[in-house]
């Protein structure tokens, strides 16, 4: 049995999640600026994502890098998008944090690789998705992590943002 290929938006959306023992190993495989324990990992990935005053210094929330649009309309697109292809967040999940957008644009790729869509309509809604979600901040917040040297997210944002200027170049 052949299984699929992995989609890059699942490994960046591992990558992504809050870091247990596998991330752990994992990137001290891939990265020579891993911090020493799972507990400074895990503090690293707090301070830049989740906690902070007034915000984490990394937001992970499309909303937090609007600069010309209104909050609620960019919610509501995200659902959108998700909906039209069958999924829902859950009540309590932000449908512009970049853990849901990259699941969203994992299963774009498992419906193009399993035939249950058009491939053209699935291709079109991955890069106007890119476009109007991903572009506009993730390579900012990667250039910004990589000038400041952040362990390990920097190398992880560059490789995101790689893949969205990618995904925008091929539209």
């Amino acid at each position: 049995m052949v299984q699929d290929p992995i989609s890059p938006w699942a490994t960046l959306r591992f990558a992504l999640g809050y870091p247990d023992e596998r991330h752990f190993e994992r990137f001290h495989e891939l990265f020579d600026d891993t911090p020493a324990t799972l507990a400074e990992l895990r503090s690293l990935y707090i301070e830049l994502f989740e906690a902070g005053l007034p915000h984490p210094r990394y937001p992970m929330l499309e909303g937090h890098y609007l600069l010309n649009r209104p909050v609620g309309e960019v919610l509501l697109e995200n659902k959108m998008y998700f909906q039209h292809f069958g999924l829902q967040t859950a009540p309590k999940a932000a449908p512009d944090h970049l853990l849901t957008q990259l699941e969203f644009l994992s299963w774009l790729d498992h419906c193009a690789e399993v035939g249950n869509l058009d491939p053209d309509s699935i291709g079109r809604a991955r890069r106007e998705f890119i476009e109007r979600h991903l572009a506009h901040w993730v390579p900012r917040a990667a250039k910004s992590m990589v000038d400041r040297q952040i362990p390990v997210y920097a190398e992880i944002f560059e490789s995101l943002a790689g893949q969205v200027e990618q995904a925008v170049r091929e539209s």
